[in-house]
């Protein structure tokens, strides 16, 4: 006896290519709607170390070493552009 994903591609396979998307497309909307916790794909857990090593590396290699006072470059940085409330 054939399985349901058997019997899906062979009905699918018999499909033209435009009919085949939208099978596809419809899947993909069904994947989407099933929770998290049932879903196959496994998510990679945050990992700190990556995040320590690129940070030793930025300050070995001294990037941010050109910034004098670093209170007075944020200011600067987000003077470039709009905040919500905080239009001035």
């Amino acid at each position: 006896m054939d399985t349901v994903l058997e019997q899906l591609l062979e009905d699918a396979g018999g499909l033209p290519k435009e009919m085949q998307k939208e099978v596809l497309n419809f899947v993909r909307f069904l994947k989407s709607r099933v929770p998290v916790k049932q879903s196959r794909v496994k998510k990679k857990k945050p990992n700190g170390e990556k995040l320590i090593r690129l940070l030793q590396e930025a300050s070995e290699k001294k990037l941010f070493s050109h910034i004098q006072d670093p209170a007075a470059w944020q200011r600067d940085l987000r003077r470039d552009r709009s905040l919500p409330g905080r239009e001035v």
